[in-house]
């Protein structure tokens, strides 16, 4: 339509989306009480009231063989608004030939599948993982706090944890995250060899427990290809060739972020240290 866009979250306040009259506001599957309440306030101010549909979101029969929690999420958020939605919105846009049959006396608009163009570009993401453990509780909230800085401060970087539902919910926040299962020793290797990562984090922050680790981390690290970052105590310092196979580093978030910053924006760097970390795994298990 040639107009300027921009992407309200639903969550979000709706008095920042509305101020400007002659908006055309376009709903895209869902709705809650407090957007109902504010457009409803302003649907005089607007150029139009749109809700998009790609979904059968209006018919209770057609959600009855979905997941309980799934159907009720739908129901709360597009079935209960549809009388609201019919009375107030100006036009109503579907994604499928299906739908605008079935909802045909809505007079829909049939809406060509056209993804924007961004949506298809392929990019050269900086991959940046923390594979620890249930055994490192502590060192997990340090590093979701640390890419949740990294993470904001640069766009082509992408964020792997592992982690249970409390990880799951403490990232969800964060861009770019994916937050894995914990897998079988097997299953880990096998993953850990068929996926290629950047930039690895190994954070010690003390405690007797760590006190007796090994510096296995260079070995997982190793096998992704990635580089290592690692706190600049045992097992990593005195182990860890400083600025050639992985850098040391005092447990000072900023300085992490600060050189993570640095890597992710020197491609060729982080591919000679990485090639370096390999080399020297691979002598050490040969016995070199």
């Amino acid at each position: 339509m040639g107009l300027p866009v921009r992407r309200a979250p639903l969550n979000s306040d709706p008095d920042l989306w509305l101020e400007q009259p002659g908006t055309l506001v376009v709903l895209v599957r869902y709705l809650n009480g407090r957007w109902r309440r504010a457009l409803t306030q302003r649907r005089h101010m607007l150029s139009g009231l749109v809700y998009f549909m790609d979904d059968d979101l209006w018919d209770a029969g057609a959600l009855a063989g979905l997941p309980p929690s799934y159907r009720r999420r739908l129901r709360q958020n597009a079935l209960d608004h549809r009388a609201w939605l019919h009375e107030q919105c100006s036009e109503i846009w579907v994604s499928t030939q299906a739908l605008a049959q079935k909802y045909q006396h809505h007079h829909p608009r049939l809406v060509p599948l056209a993804p924007p163009l961004a949506l298809l570009r392929r990019n050269d993401p900086v991959w940046l993982c923390y594979h620890g453990t249930a055994s490192h509780a502590q060192e997990r909230q340090w590093v979701i706090h640390l890419a949740e800085r990294v993470l904001h401060a640069c766009p082509q970087v992408h964020f792997e944890i592992f982690g249970d539902a409390k990880v799951q919910r403490d990232c969800k926040g964060l861009p770019r995250t994916i937050v894995l299962h914990a897998m079988r020793w097997t299953n880990y290797v096998a993953y850990t060899g068929s996926v290629r990562r950047h930039i690895g984090l190994a954070p010690l922050l003390g405690g007797d427990f760590n006190a007796a680790r090994g510096a296995v981390k260079f070995y997982d690290f190793a096998r992704m290809g990635a580089v290592g970052l690692y706190s600049d105590t045992a097992p990593y310092a005195g182990f860890v060739q400083h600025g050639e196979d992985g850098l040391l580093l005092p447990n000072q978030p900023d300085l992490w972020a600060e050189r993570i910053a640095e890597l992710a924006a020197k491609p060729e760097q982080l591919a000679q240290m990485a090639d370096a970390a390999c080399r020297r795994a691979l002598a050490l298990a040969a016995g070199a």
